[in-house]
């Protein structure tokens, strides 16, 4: 999303934006065809969108210190070298549990810091919540879904339930919601392939 909205807002500014993307659509979060809409609207806009494409080397551009080089590999395994003045790396989230696990606090899914309902971890008087912490999500179970209004909410739970509180954290749906120039994309619930692997 960052990179989205960072694309819109330099464009805004005037300046000419490439957007790379390892994945498959520049919005890998929704199902393809809304990912494909999304594309869409960069490219009507002026981004033009690599998907499929994997960066290996950000450099200066030799023999000017003030330029950079951009090298990936695109989808058909061409080599491309995109010059460019400036880069934004968006390469999303992943949690940092090493000193929770050191004091001997449980894991989850992807490493995440395994919570119950209340955002307590298995070590006495201990609450996490945030991009480092499991989700709870309504239809999924435990899963890792690194997103600041879900953080924000689990925040709130651990801290009255660390003041002596009962709370619990509802939890998510997945739902995310950008604005792209001039459309909105939004997804809750699960995709396609989240409800067929969870047998939907």
């Amino acid at each position: 999303y960052i990179g989205l909205e960072m694309a819109e807002a330099l464009m805004a500014r005037g300046l000419s934006v490439p957007q790379v993307e390892q994945l498959g659509e520049a919005l890998p979060t929704v199902d393809p065809d809304l990912g494909a809409l999304v594309r869409t609207e960069l490219e009507d806009h002026g981004v033009t969108v690599r998907t499929g494409t994997t960066v290996r080397e950000i450099s200066r551009t030799e023999g000017n210190s003030a330029h950079l080089e951009v090298k990936a590999t695109g989808p058909d395994g061409a080599e491309l070298v995109l010059p460019t003045d400036m880069v934004l790396v968006v390469v999303g989230v992943r949690p940092d549990t090493e000193l929770a696990a050191a004091a001997g606090a449980a894991l989850g899914v992807r490493s995440a810091i395994a919570v119950d309902t209340q955002m307590r971890t298995d070590l006495p008087d201990v609450f996490a919540a945030g991009d480092c912490v499991v989700t709870h999500h309504r239809l999924l179970g435990e899963v890792y879904v690194p997103l600041g209004t879900t953080a924000h909410k689990q925040g709130r739970v651990a801290g009255e339930n660390a003041l002596g509180g009962t709370r619990e954290f509802a939890g998510s749906l997945g739902t995310q919601v950008v604005k792209v120039f001039d459309m909105v994309a939004a997804r809750t619930g699960v995709r396609d392939h989240e409800a067929e692997s969870a047998g939907y």
